[in-house]
């Protein structure tokens, strides 16, 4: 029995407690039409694998919607779906997050880099850590009592109410390192927070009920961590762990516990309701090799550090990434959230920060009204001990190496196009996700010759209990105007027609996905019910185009906000990409990432190919309707558009 074995542990919730948001209200997700996906999935390999390839799949296709073996798998979905809230979730948390046992730091939790304070006094640094503090437990007050504004959508399925469900594992909600697969507990008991600083971890106990202590305890109580942090028994970075593979990170934990100091820190940290890490300053902490003129290297400095901590011999030790959320702060104030991905999607945090934002700027009861401040302000603060044996001692040492080695290969660009922003699109009567999408396909064409499986988070959220699906973007269309864009024969009408057929197909697979019907998480959930009910896997699952479907080399997401934040993430291939964005008014921030050891790859590359694309579209888009010439194709294609 592991050490925390009073927390409630799940494949994805605790949904006993969420009762109070009312999910009932909104829809199951459907379960799509078998045919359907599987020409779906056709349509998503056309682009991506050889012609040879592409037959094979088409006759397995054939195959599969005449034996009638796909199609018992699609009963038992069905039958699944009837019983459960929702069937998909579950499926695809554990295949995304809970069974990759690749390390959280790069290649899963995201960063959320928050506007840069300026601190001229150590008090000014506590008193807006304690601020956070504050807010975060305001904020859970509102979960907890239902009384969190609901959200709804924008964009395509604008007013549709959403789920609200993923905000109660903000500060409820760990991963687990397992050895076959990661497991969610939840926290039960006493409110209180881990504070790491100077590589110790601290329990800092509140209290208890609604309300929350004065800044000014806060503060004196953060200084304490500091202070104490200097003092003996100083011991090793043992939240460099963490970080580490999640199989290793397991076998570790396991003989950790078998100790009972360790077990019981362990079992403190996994019931906190987030942790706060402050760091030294981050100037000076990582060196710049080489001269960049797509990237704004100041902010890139600072993602850097929000990410994972710039090394073991700087601050990747002085966390705990298995938390769903540690909320960063150094002394020279570059502050931000890391998130353990696998409990909620990006939006959700983004909100969270613009929240804290705005509590910042009002300094006032936030959200519904008074919160009431708690009459107790008994604040108590505890070190979490530690027993490092010798050959603890050599995993710790191993593990800075392996994340810090790891940490090395990362290339991260903050590239900020600003000629135009989504306001250009929308004149064009065209999606900015859309557009900006078709632009990323162009990108990775003119940088790679080739269209790759490409991963848009598409939120599931109007659905009860919903989370995520993949928008794809490799279409053929999206293929033919990338090659059209670069072929000099092309006259500009004969890409205009181009770009507008991946428009037409780019918008219908986005309304498709949004909407429930997107074949990823039904192939996943196909595929489930074999193992469920303990039949052969259908070979498709086992055939290279298959692999290849899943085989993101660009992985992107847009997350739109107004405010100043910035969000990022490491590639999830060893050759790919990782790709956020932020399309505003008049400009669009992209956090672009990839891996300085494959020589296929150059973030700088990508980030200068991208304002191309985004410079010939816009030209394209001017040119487009307007453009005469006297050639028959340019003339029939003009007349193919009228139609």
């Amino acid at each position: 029995m592991s050490s925390a074995s009073c927390c409630k542990s799940s494949s994805y919730g605790n949904e006993e407690k969420m009762t109070e948001i009312k999910e009932s209200k909104l829809p199951k997700p459907p379960v799509p039409e078998l045919s359907v996906t599987l020409n779906r999935f056709l349509e998503g390999i056309k682009a991506i694998v050889p012609g040879d390839k592409y037959q094979e799949a088409r006759r397995l296709v054939e195959e599969y919607q005449k034996s009638g073996e796909m199609q018992k798998l699609q009963e038992f979905l069905k039958k699944y779906a009837e019983s459960k809230e929702n069937y998909v979730t579950g499926f695809c948390t554990n295949d995304m997050y809970l069974k990759n046992p690749l390390p959280l730091p790069i290649n899963s939790s995201p960063f959320f880099l928050l506007p840069k304070q300026e601190f001229k006094t150590d008090d000014e640094r506590f008193r807006f850590i304690a601020k956070f503090i504050i807010f975060s437990l305001m904020f859970k007050e509102e979960v907890d009592r239902g009384k969190l504004k609901q959200e709804f959508a924008g964009g395509q399925g604008k007013g549709n109410a959403l789920s609200m469900a993923t905000y109660h594992h903000f500060f409820e909600a760990y991963r687990r390192p397992g050895a076959i697969k990661d497991e969610h507990i939840f926290r039960e008991g006493n409110r209180y927070i881990i504070v790491v600083c100077n590589n110790q971890l601290f329990q800092m106990k509140t209290p208890g009920g609604s309300g929350h202590p004065r800044e000014e305890i806060l503060v004196e109580e953060l200084k304490k961590i500091e202070a104490l942090s200097k003092q003996e028994p100083h011991y090793p970075p043992v939240g460099i762990l963490t970080a580490l593979n999640r199989k290793e990170w397991a076998t570790i934990r396991e003989r950790m516990i078998e100790n009972d100091n360790n077990k019981e820190s362990i079992h403190i940290i996994e019931n906190c309701m987030f942790v706060v890490c402050m760091d030294e300053s981050n100037e000076g902490a990582r060196k710049q090799t080489t001269s960049k003129s797509f990237s704004d290297v100041s902010l890139e400095e600072m993602a850097h550090h929000i990410l994972h901590g710039n090394k073991s011999g700087h601050s990747t030790g002085n966390r705990w990434f298995d938390k769903f959320i540690q909320f960063i702060v150094t002394k020279n104030g570059v502050n931000g959230i890391v998130i353990e991905h696998s409990m909620s999607e990006g939006i959700t945090v983004l909100r969270f920060c613009e929240n804290f934002l705005d509590f910042l700027e009002n300094d006032e009861p936030w959200l519904s009204g008074v919160i009431r401040r708690s009459t107790e302000d008994y604040v108590t603060v505890r070190r979490l001990a530690w027993n490092i044996s010798e050959p603890l001692a050599e995993e710790l040492k191993k593990a800075s190496a392996v994340t810090d080695a790891l940490i090395d290969t990362l290339e991260l660009n903050v590239f900020i196009f600003d000629k135009y922003g989504k306001g250009f699109p929308k004149k064009q009567k065209i999606s900015p996700d859309v557009f900006i999408q078709l632009c990323l396909q162009l990108t990775y064409f003119r940088t790679h010759g080739k269209v790759t499986a490409t991963y848009e988070s598409a939120a599931l959220r109007i659905f009860r209990f919903g989370r995520f699906d993949n928008i794809r973007a490799s279409s053929q269309e999206a293929f033919d105007f990338s090659k059209s864009m670069l072929d000099p024969s092309q006259s500009q009408a004969e890409k205009w027609t181009k770009f507008q057929k991946a428009v037409k197909k780019q918008t219908e697979i986005l309304l498709y996905t949004i909407n429930g019907e997107g074949p990823d998480n039904h192939l996943l959930c196909l595929k489930e019910m074999a193992a469920l009910h303990g039949l052969e896997e259908p070979a498709l699952y086992q055939t290279d185009y298959y692999k290849e479907y899943l085989n993101f080399r660009l992985v992107t997401s847009q997350l739109p906000t107004t405010y100043n934040i910035k969000v990022g993430y490491g590639p999830v291939m060893p050759d790919g990409y990782g790709c956020s964005y932020n399309p505003q008014e008049d400009r669009i921030v992209f956090c672009i990432s990839s891996f300085k050891n494959d020589p296929s790859t150059d973030s700088e590359k990508f980030a200068q190919n991208l304002e191309v694309s985004l410079m010939e579209l816009k030209e394209l888009c001017e040119s487009g309707k307007t453009a005469v010439s006297t050639s028959s194709s340019r003339k029939a294609a003009v007349k193919a558009e009228a139609k």
